[in-house]
């Protein structure tokens, strides 16, 4: 399975240059718990959790609206391609204890991989294993 087969296409951006109270407002709005940050040349330059966001602003005692997300988000991002096995994207968030990682094509954003997005497939897959053990069993007895 490939990261593309389960990643969040879309993601939710915003730009470096905008205020925390922003990107508060966006983070409620839109229903997620992060943010890429993109610069002016519409590339991913860091990444805004609602974590950051507390520690940093109500934390700190910094004022949301002079805040800028490019002085309160984590530069330290690394990127992986859609077409990365979704197993050795696991490990690598295991590794650098994370919990997302933008998917990059050839230099454009194309999604985010969560956690969520790997827990979500793994709850599936359970699920299917758990029904098929099921079925074996009932044919068993039937049998």
């Amino acid at each position: 399975m490939k990261v593309k087969d389960v990643m969040t296409k879309n993601p939710v951006v915003i730009e470096v240059n905008r205020s925390a109270r922003e990107a508060a407002r966006l983070l409620k709005e839109k229903k997620v718990s992060s943010l890429l940050v993109l610069n002016g040349d519409r590339e991913v330059v860091g990444i805004l959790t609602e974590r950051m966001l507390a520690l940093a602003v109500a934390g700190e005692g910094k004022d949301p609206d002079k805040t800028k997300v490019g002085e309160i988000m984590s530069e330290n991002l690394i990127s992986i391609p859609p077409e990365m096995e979704l197993s050795r994207a696991a490990i690598l968030l295991e590794e650098l204890e994370i919990r997302y990682l933008p998917v990059v094509e050839e230099n454009r954003l194309v999604g985010i991989l969560s956690i969520s997005d790997i827990a979500s497939v793994v709850r599936d897959l359970v699920d299917c294993i758990l029904a098929e053990l099921g079925a074996r069993a009932k044919r068993r007895k039937e049998g």
